[in-house]
């Protein structure tokens, strides 16, 4: 300790939200859990669970600095209502598409470190390709799987498909899944979780996001960086971090990853 005391000794945390911090199923609601995100509506969405309450306010206490790192475009991810989550210098939304500031607008240092890095009009160009031959295949032979194009802060995030939750099967899912492989573009990756499918550009990367905010940040050797993630998608940026935390039962801690 009298070493720590030395120094200068910051503590960050970086999260995802859904399924980490809340649980987006209704049938998680308890007399311990509180409402943590609505709708567009105004309508419960999420709920947060007592020991996912205790976890934040472990860091709370400890002056933590949250970082969400959401697959949430912004408009979702404002529907939180957890105050460590909406109250923090900098979001990481849209699968790593979108950096937004503490006003929650588009960080524009990150947007010309995106457009100097990356082909950003064409693989926007080619982003849309793909959305609109997904939406053409899917509305004709598959009304129970729907494709949108996300468009955050003026970005060209991903693709998203979802099947619908009454159609929803492990077949179905694999079946999809199959399909996106198929035409998935060489340089963009495809994230899947249950019924919930993204197609990702090489902008929108969690990891990518998170190193440019460590940078901005200069987070250094004498602070601590803690990640929290439930999803495959987030393991490349909570490696980004001194100790790793997922829940019991995610993706992550799936079984079958390790047979």
């Amino acid at each position: 300790m009298e070493m720590l005391a030395q120094h200068t000794s910051r503590l960050f945390v970086f999260t995802d939200l859904d399924d980490t911090l809340f649980k987006s199923l209704k049938n998680t609601k308890s007399d311990l859990s509180f409402v943590a995100t609505t709708n567009n509506q105004g309508e419960p969405q999420g709920y947060s669970s007592l020991q996912q309450q205790k976890l934040l306010n472990i860091f709370e206490a400890a002056g933590g600095v949250f970082i969400p790192v959401t697959g949430r475009r912004t408009d979702s991810f404002l529907n939180c209502s957890l105050p460590a989550i909406k109250n923090t210098p900098y979001a990481v939304v849209s699968h790593g598409a979108v950096i937004l500031d503490q006003n929650h607008a588009l960080l524009e240092q990150w947007h010309a470190f995106i457009n100097a890095e990356f082909n950003l009009a064409l693989l926007q160009s080619e982003l849309v390709k793909t959305f609109d031959h997904l939406h053409n295949h899917f509305t004709a032979l598959d009304s129970s799987v729907r494709v949108r194009l996300i468009v955050d802060q003026g970005i060209t995030a991903y693709v998203c498909v979802k099947v619908s939750r009454s159609d929803y099967s492990e077949n179905k899912a694999k079946e999809v899944d199959s399909y996106l492989k198929s035409i998935l573009p060489n340089d963009m990756l495809l994230h899947s979780n249950g019924r919930n499918f993204a197609i990702l550009p090489p902008y929108a990367r969690k990891e990518i996001a998170v190193k440019f905010i460590k940078d901005k940040l200069k987070i250094g050797e004498h602070d601590t960086v803690f990640s929290i993630g439930d999803s495959n998608s987030d393991l490349p940026f909570m490696k980004e971090s001194d100790f790793l935390i997922a829940p019991n039962g995610s993706q992550i801690l799936d079984k079958e990853q390790y047979q």
